[in-house]
């Protein structure tokens, strides 16, 4: 193969000195810096014995180290440049981190002429925490958000009503393929195949205050309802501040105790029955974000549309109207704000849709016959809380 690479050098060295040393002093150039002998006028060079041979095997040489330098730059160069994208995308170990607020409200009136609560006394707590591993090619993440709220009046001789009451816990676990690891393709490098699992309920029993009696009907309690979501799906997390999940197959159980059921339909539950179970799809979005330096905004957002719903009819007649575009909306908002290392206020917002769970009708209204009747408020079937509260704040 070498005697092939020689000729073709020594025919360039030939033409080289027929066509052009005597436009550019090859001749002196090759005598002063190279030693070698003149090229003849006009012709071809006739070289001493082994004196070409030894020149070519040098140039080859050369060339040859050059090209081989050249390519082991470029590999290390791609090598550092993997590497180095690797470490900014995967920030491997353990994370964690929340917030927790506690707030606590007071106010006492004596003689007020202008009226009102003689003395009241509210507080409410709240925990948003998450731990998350994140190694090689996979990631485990668990979140929980915690709220509990209590008010207590004089009016009323200080029983205590709910102000908020909420358990949410969620657990995902996603694998990526490796070759997408270190991919250049960004949406690649940060998207992972995932199986999610969630639970949600409340710690303690809930009523409708505004009915007669109130303290002996409870219209909810702790697992009851309970709701347990499980998705497969695929999450793209570009970073720790947000995050998207969607699965086109998740399996939603729903199950209460019988006496909620014992007359009519609760939760999604029907009548007499205490379990409900729902195939459809799923998505949930997560984002994060400092406002200011002393200002942070959190939201997510929760959608399901059930592949089952359909229509309920009883004796012809269809008493209530469902299908799968009836998408099931949580969406939470919260502004925390810090005003010192352990005092901070908290503002949350929460809207909740669910076709199933119609919510309470506490607009009062009359019929056409003069008796009271009860409806939903402006929202229609759309629930909202706020809470709002100033007090303890610690970062986690």
């Amino acid at each position: 193969m070498y005697e092939a690479v020689l000729k073709c050098v020594y025919a360039y060295y030939q033409y080289y000195a027929k066509h052009l040393s005597k436009n550019f002093g090859i001749n002196r150039l090759l005598n002063r810096y190279f030693k070698m002998p003149p090229f003849k006028k006009g012709g071809i060079f006739a070289p001493k014995k082994n004196f070409m041979k030894k020149y070519l095997f040098s140039l080859l040489g050369i060339f040859m180290f050059n090209l081989t330098s050249a390519q082991v730059d470029k590999q290390s160069d791609e090598l550092q440049k993997e590497l180095k994208r690797k470490v900014e995308a995967k920030d491997e170990g353990w994370k964690k981190g929340g917030l927790l607020n506690i707030g606590i409200n007071q106010a006492m009136l004596e003689n007020w002429s202008a009226g009102g609560e003689r003395l009241s006394f509210a507080a409410n707590g709240q925990l948003n925490a998450f731990l998350a591993r994140i190694k090689s090619n996979t990631i485990f993440e668990n979140t929980l958000d915690l709220y509990y709220g209590l008010n207590y009046v004089a009016s009323n001789h200080f029983v205590p009503r709910k102000l908020d009451d909420r358990i949410d816990f969620s657990s995902r676990f996603g694998l990526q393929p490796k070759n997408w690891t270190v991919s250049k393709n960004k949406f690649k490098n940060h998207t992972y195949f995932t199986g999610l699992f969630r639970f949600q309920s409340q710690f303690t029993e809930g009523y409708n205050y505004e009915l007669p009696n109130w303290e002996l009907n409870p219209v909810s309690e702790f697992l009851s309802p309970a709701f347990f979501t499980l998705a497969i799906g695929a999450e793209y997390r570009p970073n720790d501040n947000f995050s998207v999940f969607f699965s086109p197959l998740a399996v939603k159980s729903t199950f209460v105790k019988s006496r909620y059921t014992l007359l009519s339909n609760a939760y999604g539950v029907e009548q007499g029955k205490t379990s409900r179970f729902e195939l459809g799809a799923y998505f949930t979005a997560k984002y994060r974000t400092a406002i200011t330096k002393n200002i942070n905004y959190s939201t997510r957002l929760d959608l399901y549309s059930n592949y089952l719903a359909k229509n309920t009819v009883v004796n012809g007649i269809i008493v209530k109207k469902d299908n799968p575009g009836n998408v099931d909306l949580l969406w939470d908002h919260f502004f925390a704000l810090k005003i010192n290392k352990f005092i901070g206020a908290g503002l949350g917002v929460t809207l909740f849709y669910d076709n199933d769970q119609p919510g309470q009708k506490n607009k009062k209204t009359t019929d056409a016959f003069g008796n009271d009747t009860y409806d939903y408020g402006p929202l229609g079937w759309l629930q909202m809380k706020q809470v709002l509260n100033v007090g303890f704040s610690y970062k986690l």
